[in-house]
């Protein structure tokens, strides 16, 4: 797997959040068959996004020609789309007021790489990857129901190691739901790849959309 991850040479550079957010967009990138042409970088969290994004604008054309940044809306989508937008502005760019459904690019000045924004799970609502990763469960799971039942009656009892049900709700779902597979446990990248999850669902369409907009244009 990491031998598909790295690619270090490559102009065209895709920033995560964390590992997990890397194995789910390669796994996509596999699954829907892209070119091989751009590198998958965990920049270890949220906090490091800014120093990250810029160290590569400022490499500049050819060596950097289009930087992908992945990043979880989590509670407040507006904060979140500013904090980015004033980096990027910084750095010279005109960057809209709200992202776009299907993912934001924007076209750099001079030298500057084209940039390309996607706010987990949807670019719309809260949330982060382990929201975007449900909207794959199929349609016609069966599982899922019981997964809510659960979690419901669990949230309903006063228990004080238990998770936020306000910020973590996302995050326990869709563990639990892994957990009840036939291979339990099995991380989400890896649940793409045996199609627990369904790589064509619709909002996976529009992020390998976004992606083929970005780095085969």
């Amino acid at each position: 797997m990491s031998e598909n991850i790295s690619r270090k040479k490559f102009s065209f550079k895709l920033l995560v959040e964390g590992k997990d957010d890397l194995y789910v967009a390669a796994t996509i990138r596999n699954a829907h068959q892209l070119p091989d042409n751009f590198e998958i970088v965990d920049c270890e969290g949220v906090d490091k996004m800014p120093d990250q994004i810029v160290a590569r604008i400022k490499l500049q054309r050819p060596k950097i020609n289009a930087i992908g940044i992945v990043l979880d809306a989590d509670k407040d989508l507006k904060a979140r789309w500013d904090s980015i937008r004033d980096t990027l502005r910084k750095e010279n760019y005109e960057v809209p007021e709200s992202p776009e459904k299907d993912g934001t690019i924007i076209a750099g000045i001079d030298r500057n790489p084209t940039i390309g924004i996607w706010l987990m799970p949807d670019n719309l609502q809260l949330g982060m990857l382990e929201d975007f990763v449900q909207y794959l469960i199929p349609e016609n799971d069966l599982l899922r129901p019981y997964v809510s039942e659960v979690l419901g009656k669990i949230e309903g009892l006063n228990i004080d190691s238990l998770y936020n049900p306000q910020s973590h709700r996302a995050k326990a779902f869709i563990h639990t739901w892994l957990a009840w597979q036939k291979d339990p446990g099995t991380p989400m990248g890896l649940a793409l790849t045996k199609t627990y999850l369904d790589h064509n669902a619709e909002l996976c369409l529009r992020f390998v959309g976004w992606l083929n907009r970005l780095f085969n244009p």
